[in-house]
């Protein structure tokens, strides 16, 4: 018969050997999770005071505004990347509007469509920060995962904000 002491031995040997796999494991996904890139976009006032820090789940975001002199709909549509330097910036890709005219893009850029009505131009911009003054006409602001955020929720029209990117918390 096997004494006490040697089957209490054992199985803290066993659970010790389960302990130190699954903490391996979790360390291999955890380091796994490091190689995707999570961002968070800032929106700060003149003097750089960060106002709010959004998390960009898919590195993507919409600045959306009605042109001032058509008062039609217009979408910025940008996504995160970091530049050779590893620094995060906004590239912006795309440019959605209703009407063309007055203070609208007349060159073609990277690319030119017609869908839905709406014209949507192909962009190949970067910037490290977007500095804007917000609207006296409503609906300027950001849309994420959906969600629209009006920029008066930080400042009143009139007002300077600095949208910019930076690295976030991994998820």
């Amino acid at each position: 018969m096997k004494s006490p002491l040697r089957m209490v031995f054992l199985v803290m040997l066993v659970c010790s050997a389960v302990a130190a796999s699954a903490q391996a494991t979790a360390a291999v996904a955890a380091e796994n999770c490091l190689d995707i890139p999570a961002y968070e976009l800032t929106v700060s006032d003149r003097n750089g005071v960060v106002l709010a820090s959004i998390p960009l789940v898919d590195g993507r975001f919409d600045l959306v505004y009605l042109h001032s002199f058509h008062l039609t709909p217009v979408v910025e549509r940008y996504v995160v990347q970091e530049n050779p330097g590893g620094e995060a910036v906004l590239h912006l890709f795309e440019l959605e509007y209703e009407s063309c005219g007055v203070g609208m893009p007349t060159e073609t850029e990277q690319g030119f469509r017609l869908v839905d009505g709406k014209f949507e131009l192909s962009m190949d911009r970067t910037f490290v920060t977007i500095p804007l003054m917000i609207s006296i006409v409503e609906g300027h602001g950001l849309r994420i995962d959906g969600k629209f955020l009006p920029f008066t929720t930080w400042l009143p029209p009139e007002s300077m904000l600095i949208l910019a990117a930076r690295k976030g918390i991994k998820p």
